[in-house]
């Protein structure tokens, strides 16, 4: 069973389990087997698959290689991001208005919330993806609070098991609308 199949620009490299055979692309007659011990192997295969990685996959790369994103990034225009409040996620732009269904403690009309918690930040063409959070010293966004409001009333039917009666609540939640100010790469 083959583990990862490597391709090259001279040859094409098979990896197995504990063997690596070489096959050179002039002569696919004569096959050498070179036996090598599990770890060299492991770490043979993880720098080559570094060399073919892609470059539109910047999921495990480390952030010195944040610069293709920033230069891809047109100036911030094509940028969005994924940020969590409350462990609800919410993609936005520059100038996205954002409905969130709750109101946050602490914050007033016109006060700018500085969002750190962002999980991925990219462009059409490339993406930056980290699940724990992006460090914050990689990007600015902010977001203004535009107001706290109510949602339109409704009534909402409860009724419980067994029991014919219901009884009707009159629902109006809080939201709090934000507008994103500012998103950018450091």
């Amino acid at each position: 069973m083959i583990s990862s199949l490597l391709r090259s620009s001279r040859s094409l490299l098979l990896v197995r389990n504990s063997t690596i055979r070489l096959y050179s692309s002039a002569t696919t007659s004569t096959v050498s087997p070179i036996k090598q011990s599990q770890p060299q192997l492991q770490q043979q295969a993880q720098q080559a698959q570094q060399a073919q990685t892609p470059i539109s996959n910047l999921n495990a790369l480390p952030t010195d290689q944040f610069s293709t994103l920033k230069l891809s990034s047109n100036g911030s225009r094509n940028l969005y991001a994924i940020f969590r409040i409350h462990n609800l996620p919410y993609l936005v732009t520059k100038g996205d208005k954002v409905y969130l269904p709750y109101k946050l403690k602490g914050v007033s009309t016109g006060d700018v919330l500085d969002l750190n918690d962002v999980t991925t930040l990219g462009t059409p063409n490339y993406t930056y993806h980290i699940p724990q959070g992006i460090d914050k010293s990689l990007f600015h966004l902010k977001a203004s609070v535009l107001e706290i409001t109510r949602e339109p009333l409704y009534q909402v039917v409860r009724k419980r098991q067994r029991c014919r009666r219901k009884k009707t609540y009159q629902v109006e939640p809080f939201q709090t609308v934000l507008t994103i100010n500012e998103l950018s790469l450091r």
